[in-house]
């Protein structure tokens, strides 16, 4: 059996294990089940981002950030929602310097874990575009992150 994290206590490093886990799930459903690459490839994008915002503030734990209403929300259900962890992490700012980066997270950003309530969020195509995005913004936001 498996043990399911308390995300009130989870570390960087496993958001970033369980974003990079859902990305290659992602990219072996796109051909046959691309609603559900969508949904899990989105995943990739929000975990990155909540390892990165750990990464720059030189922290373990999100719960180690001084803002305590920012942890408050990252780990609530607000915390998916991919626009407000990019205001929130800063990375909004970095983005809007390369217009690749910033047309690839305008892509992701209609992403939300809400469209596992719909039967199809799209077809091949849209599942291929999406995650094109998610690699350009997987890697920026790995580079990113480290600087």
């Amino acid at each position: 059996m498996f043990t399911i994290p308390d995300t009130k206590v989870t570390r960087a490093s496993v958001y970033k294990a369980a974003g990079e886990a859902r990305y290659r799930e992602a990219e072996f459903l796109k051909e046959e089940h691309p609603s559900g690459s969508i949904y899990l490839a989105g995943y990739l994008v929000e975990c990155l981002l909540k390892w990165a915002l750990c990464k720059r503030n030189g922290v373990q734990y999100l719960q180690a950030l001084p803002d305590k209403r920012l942890v408050d929300m990252l780990t609530s259900g607000k915390g998916h929602n991919l626009e407000t962890l990019c205001g929130k992490t800063g990375y909004d700012i970095h983005f809007d310097r390369n217009e690749e980066v910033r047309k690839a997270f305008l892509r992701t950003a209609q992403w939300s874990p809400n469209i596992r309530y719909i039967a199809s969020c799209g077809g091949r195509s849209e599942a291929g575009q999406f995650l094109a995005a998610v690699r350009i913004l997987r890697k920026d936001i790995e580079s990113w992150a480290t600087k």
